[in-house]
């Protein structure tokens, strides 16, 4: 019983308080949530309340195995909807990413050129090794030359951890396993230290040296924030350090390019305790963004299994060791905004300015355990030794880049959500989730958040062949991310060709249901289409060059397939399929061919035009013939012949005997001339 009283107390101070709720309610999804959570508290409080009610007050029985059962239950119930309601505040179910067109940091400070945002293997980016025991991997310096060269000529998919000798070689030394009998209560908290530009960077390190030299060593507290939805590989968005005297906050935005050459002086100096909570992420994170590694790392994360506490979150150590509770309304904060504001900087400043004192507090605990069976050999520090050992497992975690070892990653996925998955669903979930990760390298975007992974799962079990049907599985139009939404047809395209079928191609008014549309553009200056209405056509796949515009230049006859094929460019190789020969073709070479009827027509006409006005225009005003005056007509001929010869030559007079033949053949000639 006094075991399931301190579960449910510690649930309860893990459950949001009043304020918390209402930031947690504005949140999609969670307001149902929470009035499920309610509902079943009740339900289990009624049951307990009604149990107890039972009891006589004369009774010497208490009904303890009901109340036990009743608890049992409370506790199940409780421990579900908290996870529930921490997976939707830390990934909510439509979340809301930065738009395409905002700026991101990597662009306002200009470290854009900086980040591998493209296929190729993560490549370490420290260019030189402070105290090293090892040389820096030469190769490691070819990849950052030359990386497309190098993956040509080498096959590796990562490097060997830069200073994996260096944390290996590490032995647990006296500062760490020392623990002072006295511990100096923490200190108050008071607004930290700001830092962004390198002369206030470089001031802490030396005061972090000069204590090293003073004393021989120096602890330090570290954490980071972090923001994993608006970009393709996550970004560091601030460091949190605190000594035992100072809290710093670290804006890396503005130092990206020599924050970690100016910080591994710290990182890898083996007289410097780092003490994290949780470091798996933040390790690679430093590795990702700043080639930082961590040399002598104590993580409190594994103290408290080593101590086998009731839970692991910082939350829990913050209250169970200096009983203080944090706000989490910011753990879903935008924290690549500029200007942060104050609560934002103290909510951060939180997470490290209590750590030394707890890795105070955990040492002692852990010297006060006292387990012979598992200490056969009475190490007096054996339990703080196996904290720096998993502590160093963590240090030497090596980041990978998302696309890397799609099938592990997808084993990773099905082991978390308990699935199991046949072969051959599980090759088209792989391809689906390829295509996922190169539309976030594209945009760089968080390929989990544009497209969550339960949806893959129902495009793998539903395998839609229409673009409605794809909508649809996808939660409609108004719940498609947008990214998705201008790439519709490659994810089908995935689902077609993987299991061969001849899809069916659904052609609709755009006004109509706001669907992708096949656009006719420019086959003619003046020619016009009728809007069509919904057509199912029958086609075949096959493959073509992806354009801004769909094109069809000059084509009139329907049996001429090939050619349109191999001239129509679209967004999309689904657009097009065999779109003219059946259905559509007939309608629109119809009107292609009247059109084209209309113009040669009107050419010929103009063309007409254009010989009669030679024919007439020009040269000479002849005179109307008079057959009442024939001899006067005769010597204008003579006349007429006398200026040609004299005045055009032998050319112009052949032409103007050849017109007059002409004229001759026709009735009316005579209106064909006008006297002067």
């Amino acid at each position: 019983m006094q075991t399931h009283a301190k579960q449910v107390v510690a649930l309860i101070n893990q459950l949001p308080k009043k304020d918390e709720l209402k930031f947690l309610e504005k949140q999609p999804g969670n307001k149902k949530i929470i009035s499920e959570t309610n509902q079943a508290f009740i339900s289990v409080i009624n049951g307990l309340r009604s149990l107890i009610g039972d009891v006589q007050t004369n009774s010497t029985t208490i009904p303890f195995k009901q109340i036990e059962e009743t608890l049992d239950s409370f506790l199940e119930n409780a421990a579900i909807q908290y996870d529930k309601m921490n997976k939707l505040s830390f990934v909510p179910k439509q979340p809301q990413v930065q738009k395409t067109n905002q700026a991101k940091p990597k662009d306002i400070y200009g470290f854009a050129n900086v980040i591998q945002l493209n296929k190729l293997p993560f490549i370490p980016v420290l260019k030189y090794k402070h105290y090293a025991q090892t040389e820096l991997d030469q190769k490691i310096i070819e990849a950052q030359n030359n990386p497309q060269q190098f993956f040509e000529k080498y096959v590796i998919d990562e490097f060997t951890h830069p200073y994996y000798e260096e944390i290996m070689r590490l032995i647990p030394q006296d500062f760490v396993l020392e623990v002072p009998t006295k511990i100096n209560r923490y200190r108050d908290l008071e607004p930290p230290i700001m830092i962004n530009n390198a002369d206030h960077l470089g001031e802490l390190i030396l005061k972090i040296q000069h204590e090293v030299d003073q004393n021989g060593y120096s602890e330090i507290a570290v954490d980071l924030e972090h923001n994993h939805q608006i970009s393709y590989l996550g970004i560091t968005c601030l460091i949190q350090l605190s000594t035992r005297t100072q809290d710093y906050i670290i804006d890396p935005f503005p130092l990206w390019k020599q924050l970690g050459e100016m910080l591994s002086v710290v990182f890898t100096n083996p007289r410097i305790v780092k003490v994290f909570h949780g470091a798996d992420n933040d390790v690679q994170w430093l590795q990702r963004d700043f080639g930082l590694y961590i040399v002598n790392l104590f993580d409190t994360f594994h103290a408290s299994k080593e101590l086998q506490l009731m839970q692991n979150s910082f939350q829990f150590l913050l209250s169970e060791y200096c009983k203080k509770s944090t706000d989490k309304t910011y753990q879903t904060a935008d924290w690549t905004q500029r200007p942060l504001s104050d609560e934002m900087i103290k909510y951060a400043q939180i997470d490290t300015h209590y750590l030394l004192y707890i890795y105070d507090r955990m040492r002692q605990d852990l010297k006060k355990l006292n387990k012979p069976n598992e200490n056969i050999n009475n190490i007096p520090n054996y339990y703080i030794e196996n904290v720096l050992k998993r502590s160093k497992d963590t240090a030497l975690k090596i980041y990978k880049k998302p696309l890397q070892d799609q099938d592990q990653s997808l084993q990773t996925i099905l082991n978390k959500q308990d699935r199991r998955m046949e072969t051959k669903s599980f090759d088209l979930m792989v391809k689906l989730l390829e295509l996922r990760e190169e539309l976030g390298i594209q945009y760089d975007q968080n390929p989990r958040y544009f497209l969550p992974n339960p949806f893959l799962f129902k495009l793998v079990e539903s395998k839609p062949t229409t673009i409605q049907e794809l909508k649809s599985q996808l939660g409609g139009d108004k719940n498609i991310h947008e990214i998705v939404k201008e790439n519709l047809w490659q994810f089908l395209k995935v689902l077609l060709e993987f299991d061969e079928k001849v899809p069916t191609v659904n052609i609709i008014q755009e006004e109509q249901l706001n669907t992708t549309q096949i656009q006719i553009e420019e086959i003619q200056p003046i020619l016009q289409v009728e809007p069509l209405k919904i057509v199912q056509i029958s086609v075949n796949i096959k493959k073509f060059q992806n354009k801004n515009k769909s094109v069809v230049i000059h084509h009139f006859r329907n049996e001429n397939v090939e050619q349109i094929q191999s001239q129509f460019y679209c967004e999309s190789p689904f657009k097009l399929l065999n779109v003219f020969y059946d259905g559509l073709g007939t309608q629109i070479f119809q009107s292609m061919k009247e059109q084209s009827q209309q113009q040669k027509q009107q050419v010929e006409e103009a063309q007409q035009q254009r010989i009669e006005k030679i024919n007439t225009s020009d040269f000479i005003q002849l005179p109307k013939l008079d057959e009442k005056n024939i001899d006067q007509q005769k010597d204008l001929d003579i006349r007429l012949n006398n200026t040609l010869q004299n005045q055009h030559g032998t050319k112009i007079l052949k032409r103007h005997q050849k017109i007059e033949q002409q004229k001759t053949q026709k009735s009316n000639i005579s209106n064909r001339f006008e006297i002067q």
